[in-house]
């Protein structure tokens, strides 16, 4: 396999979305890819956000049209109302939502109605084809696949590959748990974009063949890895306890960085 050539980003990387930015008191979203952010896009993903909500606060209606948005609960809870559609949806800790958008577009509102924190992970990209209505759907925490895939790894598996829910390029998307001294190995086969986030702990990531370049990640630190070519890995070594988010994307439009 050739190198893999990682993009290293730190939260002081990230564009912060304040309570204030969003005119509701008690959210807060690390915008890691975004228009405001020193990645603008990342494969199909036009947003990626690490968002939190205090107890019982939310963004109220608002628009949203033509994308799919996937809300992955780290912690907590978070209700959807699309009130255009007459759509309801529940997702609790560890579920990932689908909120697809669709041509006519939903007017919804996201809502933490529990009385502890909530934390949410949450990647945005554009459907193809183009879904006439809005919809919700979810993937629960209890039937997505837990996987030993080497000595101290545990990867639960989210998205995978085919599932049908998603009308989006998103391939895989896993949560996965690493003992200290523990490796992963995450494959990307030709033409597909990568991105890794950090939950908690530390690790450190390289291109399997050994060639690429390096990054030591911290909590919260992401990798986003553009499409190429050819056949890939990335090496995942835990130097302590740790916790990581991995997806595993099409082409899209590749990684295109905030000029300047």
């Amino acid at each position: 396999m050739s190198g893999t050539a990682l993009l290293h980003l730190t939260p002081g990387d990230y564009h912060v979305i304040r309570a204030e930015d969003f005119g509701s008191p008690g959210l807060t979203a690390r915008e890691s890819i975004g228009p405001a952010a020193s990645v603008q896009v990342l494969g199909p993903l036009v947003t990626v956000h690490d968002s939190t909500f205090d107890p019982r606060t939310g963004i109220g209606h608002h628009p949203h049209r033509g994308m799919e948005r996937l809300f992955y609960i780290l912690e907590g809870a978070v209700d959807h109302d699309d009130a255009r559609n007459h759509i309801t949806g529940h997702m609790g800790t560890g579920d990932l939502g689908i909120l697809t958008e669709g041509r006519r577009g939903m007017l919804h509102s996201e809502w933490n109605n529990t009385d502890g924190g909530t934390r949410c992970y949450i990647m945005v990209y554009p459907t193809d084809p183009l879904p006439e209505t809005a919809s919700f759907d979810a993937i629960r925490d209890d039937e997505a696949r837990r996987v030993p895939v080497g000595a101290g790894v545990v990867t639960k598996q989210v998205v995978e590959r085919g599932d049908d829910r998603l009308h989006g390029d998103v391939r895989e998307f896993a949560d996965s748990s690493l003992d200290a001294g523990a490796a992963l190995d995450v494959r990307l086969g030709r033409d597909e974009s990568a991105l890794v986030f950090v939950v908690e702990g530390a690790l450190d990531v390289e291109g399997a063949d050994g060639s690429a370049a390096t990054a030591a990640l911290g909590r919260e630190h992401t990798v986003a890895v553009a499409p190429a070519p050819q056949a890939r890995s990335l090496l995942l070594k835990a130097r302590e306890h740790s916790r990581v988010l991995h997806a595993v994307m099409g082409p899209g439009l590749g990684l295109r960085r905030r000029a300047g």
